[in-house]
């Protein structure tokens, strides 16, 4: 590793990265929604055979993402913030500081609380099985500032930054599981004086546990890219930060399983890959309909050209026939069937990230009170996804502390952060709840039904209105993005 900061580094990216690049692109995109599918054109709506490029550019100006992926995701995010997230005193006597208070009040000075970002950071790190909380810390002239009513006047603290997954370009850990380097990719805005506007730009941090370092493009963006390599060079702006805190303030958290280090795919990859061939599929089966909805007017016998309309009289040779050709609806059935199962086969997809483990009863029959203690509980993979949550969070508030000067090295931290959501439903719910999904497509439940059972199990939240629900479903019948 580094004894000193490169100048120049590149954006070259690690090998995790690589391996999950093309699903966080796809996870992205299905969280972007329908206008951010269609910007990425064939690569998620293939042309068909012999497709021309008019037939294909209208095509997809007419495909509608219907959002199954982004739904789940978030009603997941939801259960698991049920209730807010509460932080208390370890031994449940030491009051909470003002400078840590401030950190739960504002948690990102952006005047989000920790709920709040604690909530925003978990669900996109649901959405692609990986994210980081990164605690940054002001720099400051120790000339300037020395004492603690300096440090208040200047608003001086640690705050929580979330990383997604895609923006952590490398990282290496040491044999005791430490991270001891990490490169990040940082987005941000500035006036160009040249084009008179702001454009977006990039630069680069690399925090190393001596150093941190920020790069920039500074030259052109062309001569700054390597087409070999396919990675841009940046240059160091000013010289490299002393890390005063001896270590990488960079925590991940896994919300699906570990494959290894700073890897592991989405607990809802399954729901994804299924939710862009729906949106395929579909496209196909509209034009299909769009087709078939115009009979073909055949003709034989001898004759030129005819006009055909309302005031028209159309004149055969005695050996002439004329007749329309009609689509007999059978393939359009059958792609509306498949369309129908893909819905099913994405409702199970989006609940089984909440299925709760029922095996641990050796195969008897479960009581009452076993069956609620399943509920209330500990297997689901959504519970194991915000249990590594937690313990990410509680490590960013150790570094929090640690920056405060609350904690030493070898100590352990002073408060805990606790997640008070509903983490899963019985397998027996999943299945029951998969069966009247069966029910509503099939037009044999009423929808006013359906919501009645999913707030009976405890899949909706007790605030749930199900008549406002209703009365959304009816004006965005013919909206897929809206139901």
């Amino acid at each position: 590793m580094f004894e000193t900061l490169p100048r120049q580094i590149t954006s070259a990216k690690g090998p995790a990265y690589k391996r999950q690049e093309l699903e966080w692109q796809m996870i992205n995109a299905l969280l972007g929604g329908t206008g951010v599918m269609r910007t990425w054109g064939q690569t998620y709506l293939p042309a068909l055979d012999n497709e021309s490029a008019t037939r294909y550019k209208k095509r997809l100006s007419k495909a509608v993402l219907a959002p199954f992926f982004k739904r789940a995701v978030g009603f997941s995010t939801g259960k698991a913030f049920f209730r807010p997230v509460t932080v208390k005193a370890v031994d449940k006597k030491t009051v909470i500081s003002d400078k840590m208070q401030a950190v739960i009040n504002d948690a990102n000075r952006k005047s989000d609380s920790l709920n709040k970002f604690a909530s925003s950071a978990f669900k996109d790190g649901l959405a692609k099985g990986l994210g980081y909380i990164y605690v940054e810390a002001d720099a400051y002239d120790t000339t300037q500032i020395r004492t603690e009513a300096d440090f208040k006047a200047a608003n001086i603290r640690p705050y929580l930054l979330y990383i997604p997954a895609e923006d952590v370009l490398d990282a290496d850990i040491d044999a005791d599981g430490n991270i001891i380097y990490a490169k990040i990719i940082e987005k941000y805005t500035c006036f160009n004086n040249e084009l008179k506007a702001t454009e977006e730009t990039t630069r680069i941090r690399l925090v190393t546990q001596k150093e941190i370092g920020i790069y920039e493009i500074q030259q052109t963006v062309t001569n700054a890219y390597n087409q070999k390599t396919g990675t841009f060079t940046y240059s160091m702006v000013g010289e490299p930060m002393k890390n005063a805190l001896g270590k990488v303030p960079l925590v991940p958290f896994y919300t699906g399983e570990k494959t290894t280090d700073f890897e592991a795919p989405s607990p809802f990859l399954d729901l994804a890959y299924t939710n862009v061939q729906y949106y395929q599929d579909e496209s196909t089966h509209e034009m299909a309909i769009s087709t078939a909805e115009f009979p073909i007017l055949a003709g034989k016998g001898k004759g030129s050209d005819i006009e055909i309309g309302p005031h028209k009289i159309v004149i055969l040779p005695a050996d002439g026939d004329l007749k329309y050709v009609e689509h007999s609806g059978a393939a359009l059935e059958a792609g509306r069937k498949n369309l129908e199962e893909l819905r099913i086969k994405a409702a199970y997809c989006g609940l089984k990230a909440l299925a709760a483990d029922s095996s641990g009863a050796g195969g008897r029959t479960k009581t009452a009170s076993e069956a609620e203690m399943d509920y209330i509980d500990n297997n689901s993979d959504l519970k194991v996804a915000a249990d590594s949550f937690e313990d990410a969070l509680n490590m960013a508030l150790w570094y929090v502390q640690r920056y405060l000067g609350e904690v030493q090295d070898d100590e352990q931290s002073k408060y805990m952060a606790k997640m008070n959501g509903m983490f899963s439903v019985t397998a027996n719910d999943v299945q029951e709840i998969g069966y009247l999904m069966e029910l509503k497509n099939a037009g044999q439940m009423r929808l006013e039904t359906f919501y009645g059972e999913l707030k009976r199990r405890g899949t909706v939240a007790d605030n749930f209105d199900i008549e406002s629900e209703l009365t959304f479903a009816q004006e965005n019948a013919d909206n897929p993005e809206g139901v």
